[in-house]
């Protein structure tokens, strides 16, 4: 997997409507090297790309989402118009699939953050395996969700969320000591040398989440303080504070 440290949240989701196929798109236009994005099952045992338990709040439709059919009702759903006019009804903002996820981006060398809502994994598991794309993919998730990946496939690329800060991270450094997680994923707000040190002494990737506000400045800290991946919703922005660095050196 190469080494890209930037990756977009929910694709290019502070400019794009989030989870769609244009902030993805646009997430790569940026320059980003991964692009994290939410997964649920729906009723008809499809994976889509949403965040929320309900499809109530990014589209023009209601109910839950593991109560909904996918092919007679959430693929026609408007998940763009929430962000703006401009973006409403489009083929690039209805609710994507992972497997047209996973179509999309063949070989383009980005990195795919699978972030897993429910505990359902082997299942995409699975699809990412028969599609030949462990390669390309993280698991990214609670320990109820990356730990079954990880015991049943030890070639994925696995990683925790929760985004915790200096009190809580080394509980998740254990777990991912234990299972063979390969990153351990720190809020970014709160992430210490001492807290990144400790985690790479065990050869674990440091990634951090979630990055708004000042990017520029954010990504100068973060970059200084030698984390691996930073996760934001400006992915532009957020190369702009790596070039700022660079100058600066």
């Amino acid at each position: 997997m190469m080494h890209k440290p930037i990756q977009a949240h929910r694709g290019y989701s502070d400019l794009y409507p989030e989870n769609t196929m244009l902030a993805f798109r646009e997430a790569v236009r940026a320059g980003a090297g991964g692009i994290e994005m939410d997964i649920r099952r729906t009723a008809d045992h499809q994976f889509v790309m949403i965040h929320d338990s309900t499809v109530n709040r990014t589209t023009n439709g209601t109910g839950n989402v593991a109560e909904l059919e996918y092919g007679s009702y959430m693929q026609h759903l408007d998940a763009g118009g929430w962000k703006g006019p401009a973006y409403a009804n489009r083929a690039d903002t209805r609710i994507p699939t992972l497997q047209q996820v996973l179509d999309e981006f063949q070989n383009s060398g980005i990195t795919l953050i699978l972030h897993l809502k429910q505990e359902d994994s082997l299942d995409v598991l699975n699809i990412v395996r028969q599609r030949n794309r462990l390669g390309q993919v993280v698991f990214f998730g609670n320990e109820a969700v990356i730990n079954p990946i990880k015991k049943a496939e030890a070639g994925a690329y696995t990683q925790n969320d929760g985004a915790p800060g200096p009190e809580r991270y080394e509980a998740l450094l254990r777990n991912a000591i234990e299972y063979g997680h390969n990153a351990v994923s720190v809020s970014s707000d709160t992430v210490t040398g001492e807290m990144v040190a400790e985690i790479k002494r065990y050869n674990k990737w440091v990634h951090v989440s979630f990055l708004s506000g000042d990017y520029e400045a954010g990504v100068e800290r973060l970059t200084a303080l030698n984390v691996d991946y930073m996760l934001g919703n400006d992915p532009r922005r957020m190369i702009g504070g790596q070039g700022r660095k660079e100058n600066a050196i």
